[in-house]
């Protein structure tokens, strides 16, 4: 899905340049705990959060993420625009929560990464470990 279909889908705002947003995105992950985006995060997925300080830039750049939303109506401030502008990391920001903004994404067919948590596609569990162990 382009990001640009993502934009329309959840009526963001955008503060990148046009071009950013013919970018690929195959992944979506989505969490405000810049730790568990770093554990669990798939390199080169679109980031949903209500976060807007200047970790998620780093971050970004550490998985080489293919763009930011901020849900919530956040909104970056002029620094971490002009930053990611030079970075080509897209930053759009939409109105909606969290949950609707990754369900709408959802129903069109974005998935995230599979990450850590997931073994053979079911959840892990410390208690079936200690129950079965």
């Amino acid at each position: 899905m382009l990001l640009k279909e993502i934009k329309e889908l959840l009526k963001c705002n955008w503060y990148s340049s046009e071009e950013l947003l013919n970018k690929e995105i195959q992944y979506c992950f989505a969490a405000d705990l810049m730790s568990d985006v770093l554990r669990y995060g798939r390199t080169g997925s679109l980031l949903m959060t209500g976060l807007t300080s200047n970790q998620i830039l780093q971050v970004a750049e550490i998985l080489d993420l293919s763009g930011i939303i901020f849900v919530r109506g956040k909104k970056p401030d002029e620094n971490i625009i002009a930053t990611a502008e030079l970075r080509k990391i897209p930053l759009l920001s939409t109105n909606l929560l969290l949950f609707d903004s990754c369900g709408i994404l959802y129903a069109q067919g974005l998935r995230g990464g599979k990450s850590n948590l997931m073994e053979n596609d079911e959840p892990k569990s410390n208690v079936q470990s200690i129950v079965h162990d």
